[in-house]
């Protein structure tokens, strides 16, 4: 404020100046060099003002990738991470390109002949309760002999670092959601078998799903159960 009236006063006497001529006090270019210089000095204020706010952005909380909250960073190397939680996925599985309500998606071998590993993760308190889902996911098989999955399934359950785990072992006629799990299209793939696990994470359930023929599911049986290993809070 003080600094505007500084302004102001030598733009008049300047304007005074002009009027009189080489008589008055204080000359003509004194006034004009005052006023650039002052006038000046209110540009540079303002620009290091905008430079400041610059400096300090709003910092994003969502995973550009997905838009959802983005929980904790993830961790070094190739890993992941999803509802709390981190993991590492084997060194030979090929992390594919991000897809809605998936944390990840792993190729495992190449052709007709590869597995997939599909993370899913719903947000914060969403995705149901653990039975509902194994229950669905054991609806999704079909045996060749006409025979119940349900009494055909393998289940289990497995401490990850303190975080529950619910595991699911079934083999037979995968019936696959065709444009996504909500989907009600399927599509059939017999000889197929589903390695699963559901951890009940701090922020929800993530869900591991390992699908693929029997033969490719059976020889990355070892790398799954390395990276529910590796599942750990950050």
């Amino acid at each position: 404020m003080v600094q505007a009236g500084v302004t102001q006063l030598v733009r008049v006497t300047a304007f005074q100046a002009v009027g009189r001529g080489f008589e008055s006090r204080l000359p003509l270019w004194i006034g004009l060099a005052l006023v650039c210089v002052i006038g000046c000095g209110d540009s540079n204020v303002e620009t290091i003002d905008k430079g400041k706010a610059a400096a300090t952005p709003h910092q994003e909380t969502t995973d550009a990738s997905t838009g959802r909250p983005q929980s904790i960073p993830p961790p070094s190397g190739n890993g992941a991470s999803a509802a709390g939680i981190a993991w590492n996925p084997p060194a030979g599985w090929k992390a594919g390109a991000p897809r809605p309500m998936r944390a990840a998606t792993y190729t495992i071998g190449t052709g007709d002949g590869a597995a997939e590993c599909a993370v899913f993760f719903f947000g914060a308190g969403q995705g149901g309760e653990v039975k509902a889902n194994i229950e669905r996911w054991i609806g999704q098989f079909q045996q060749p002999d006409g025979s119940d999955s349900q009494s055909n399934v393998k289940l289990s359950s497995r401490d990850l670092s303190g975080l529950k785990a619910t595991l699911i072992d079934l083999a037979g006629t995968y019936m696959a959601s065709m444009g996504g799990p909500m989907s009600g299209q399927k599509e059939s793939h017999p000889g197929s078998r589903l390695l699963g696990a559901i951890v009940e994470a701090p922020e929800g359930p993530v869900f591991f799903k390992l699908t693929g023929p029997e033969a490719a599911v059976a020889a990355a049986r070892s790398d799954f159960d390395g990276l529910l290993a590796s599942v750990k809070r950050p």
